[in-house]
């Protein structure tokens, strides 16, 4: 399968996730090491304070990175978040369409991967950046 083909195959199963259904956000690119989803602001992810909800913003930025280093994946290679760290740098408001999550995979070894996100508000301003380590593992096989 051509990269092309491997990289749409990737996006519409990252699509088709509940998780990613119900946050809102969809993989809209996908190529080798890197991914972009985005977010619609909605008015579900509001917290109180009138502005999207830290948990929505670390949701779309953790997928980012997980679906970016799925682009690299061996055969039945899985990968779990094992630490995050997320600087939230400016507020998602009402004022804001989307937002948009760049994951990028800077080093991936054999039991560990290490990843960056940007995420930034529709109006190209930094609301999140993060480092997100992933502890890799072949899938196991039901008994």
């Amino acid at each position: 399968m051509a990269d092309n083909e491997r990289f749409a195959h990737l996006k519409e199963h990252a699509n088709a996730c509940p998780y990613y259904r119900l946050i809102g956000f969809e993989v809209v690119e996908a190529g080798e090491g890197r991914a972009v989803l985005k977010m619609p602001v909605r008015e579900e992810l509001f917290q109180f304070q009138d502005a999207v909800h830290g948990g929505a913003i670390f949701s779309v930025a953790d997928a980012a990175v997980a679906v970016a280093l799925l682009t690299l994946a061996e055969p039945n290679e899985h990968a779990l978040t094992v630490e995050c760290k997320l600087n939230y740098l400016a507020g998602v408001t009402r004022a804001h369409q989307y937002v948009l999550a760049e994951g990028r995979i800077v080093q991936k070894g054999r039991t560990i991967a290490l990843g960056e996100v940007d995420v930034k508000r529709d109006d190209g301003r930094l609301a999140a950046k993060g480092l997100i380590t992933y502890a890799l593992r072949q899938a196991r096989t039901p008994s």
